[in-house]
């Protein structure tokens, strides 16, 4: 993981934008602690919370965007799920919606979220205003933890 941050840093708040990007894919990465590095190393709070939200946005629709490409038949085959399990995961997304889309930046479970709303083909529009929204409020929260609210505006 230094080797990561250590490249990504030296491209400012692109690589920012990298490293949130690859943390909202299937791969794990913590870009929490890439945004309190950055933050340490003096870039500006609002760019790097805006490119932290952008790209792991994009990355979070690389999940989605893979299920949405999958078929009933190849979940049912290999990865074991049975047509019951996919009718009470269809129910689960009918209830919940796009709401759920919110909690997408949750360590597996938003990623787990991300799958199963492009496995059911949610609207990927609606979606991205509720998963852009807490990805955004998850940064926030870490950019005011580290700066407070008065460095973040002033």
């Amino acid at each position: 993981m230094d080797w990561l941050v250590e490249f990504l840093s030296g491209y400012g708040y692109l690589g920012m934008g990298i490293g949130a990007f690859i943390a909202g894919s299937v791969l794990p990465m913590a870009s929490e602690v890439l945004l309190v590095i950055f933050l340490g190393m003096g870039l500006s709070p609002v760019l790097l919370l805006i490119w932290a939200t952008v790209g792991n946005t994009i990355g979070g629709f690389t999940c989605y965007y893979m299920a949405r490409l999958a078929k009933r038949e190849w979940v049912e085959r290999f990865f074991h799920v049975s047509p019951r399990q996919i009718a009470r995961a269809d129910r689960v997304v009918q209830k919940v919606g796009v709401w759920a889309a919110f909690l997408s930046f949750v360590p597996l479970l938003g990623t787990a979220i991300l799958l199963l709303l492009g496995f059911m083909r949610v609207s990927p529009l609606k979606i991205s205003v509720t998963m852009t929204a807490g990805k955004l409020l998850r940064y926030l929260i870490v950019v005011l933890s580290y700066t407070g609210v008065v460095e973040l505006f002033f």
